[in-house]
């Protein structure tokens, strides 16, 4: 699906908001950081500070118009009829962490919840097969919790994704192996979760769904969704999905006062290793001891993943034939 190239391409002559947005993505600063052999890039995005100290609280929510419906987004803002799906459109992000960034809503208002709609996920980073499709959970970063939607962003930023090949060995653990499809517990990642491979959509969707209702039986609060974020991308003709469980919105320092506070709310980019700062101090102070505690914030641990796992392994259309 290149139509999503053509539809950048007229939003940046059509829409001069969002592409000096875009332009100056040429000049933000970025640097690297390197824990425990993994590659982590910290980008100073002045431009994200709207996404970053969003208000996400219901009654913000409840107050506000939303943004990804119809009805109340810019009058330049072109939307995209997909193949993918008939229940979404494809809409240019006027606050870019990439070089091109896209966000897909679903045409009805719907909470954010992605159960029922992964296989449309799945297609998405099939099509969009330049980019990295990725959703954030209603308390993981979604900027919309009030309006189910994913986004993309174009590929080789994110170090998760980049470095693949250099970690997937070391990094991982097989657990799950069915027709077309296989899953792994992620070891020494900094943060953890799964990665799940594969050519059969149906049986990713399939995998991903059941991590979604393991993580579901740990949380108390069973008919909410558990706090995820996740990643996919086609690489040899095969999905790469990256699925983090979370156990918190945003880290300690977020809420900190004067030099000890970091406005920094992670979401998928930051699980896939891209450290997204809106101030500058935050860019200039960061250390790596500052990302250790702000992945060990919001992160499930590693107990509860392995639990997970080993419940995972219980489920009768789970069994492996490793």
């Amino acid at each position: 699906m290149d139509d999503h190239k053509q539809l950048f391409q007229r939003q940046m002559v059509a829409w001069p908001m969002a592409a000096g947005n875009y332009q100056a993505l040429n000049s933000i600063l970025s640097k690297d950081f390197i824990l425990d052999g993994l590659r982590i890039r910290l980008q100073y995005n002045p431009a994200r500070l709207v996404s970053s100290a969003a208000n996400v609280s219901a009654s913000a929510i409840q107050k506000r118009p939303c943004f990804l419906c119809a009805g109340n987004r810019p009058a330049e803002q072109e939307c995209l009829k997909v193949p993918a799906s008939a229940d979404f459109e494809l809409l240019v992000n006027p606050f870019p962490v990439f070089p091109t960034h896209y966000t897909i809503p679903a045409i009805q208002h719907q909470p954010q919840q992605i159960r029922g709609h992964i296989a449309e996920f799945l297609r998405f980073s099939h099509d969009m097969n330049d980019c990295v499709v990725f959703y954030n959970g209603p308390r993981c970063g979604a900027s919309a919790p009030d309006h189910l939607h994913f986004q993309a962003g174009s590929k080789g930023l994110m170090p998760a994704e980049t470095d693949f090949r250099t970690w997937k060995e070391a990094r991982t653990t097989p657990l799950v192996r069915l027709d077309g499809g296989r899953i792994s517990q992620l070891n020494g990642f900094l943060r953890a979760g799964w990665l799940l491979e594969g050519t059969n959509e149906r049986t990713l969707a399939r995998l991903v769904e059941n991590v979604i209702n393991v993580l579901a039986m740990t949380q108390a609060t069973v008919d909410e969704e558990p706090m995820i974020n996740l990643l996919s991308w086609m690489e040899n003709e095969e999905w790469k999905m990256l699925l983090f469980p979370r156990k918190a919105h945003r880290p300690t320092c977020y809420f900190n006062t004067g030099n000890t506070r970091f406005l920094i709310s992670p979401a998928s980019v930051e699980m896939g290793g891209l450290m997204v700062a809106a101030r500058l101090q935050d860019f200039e102070r960061m250390t790596e001891t500052d990302i250790r505690q702000i992945y060990a914030d919001v992160s499930l641990s590693d107990d509860v993943v392995n639990a997970c796992s080993t419940l995972l392994l219980t489920k009768p259309d789970m069994q492996p034939s490793l």
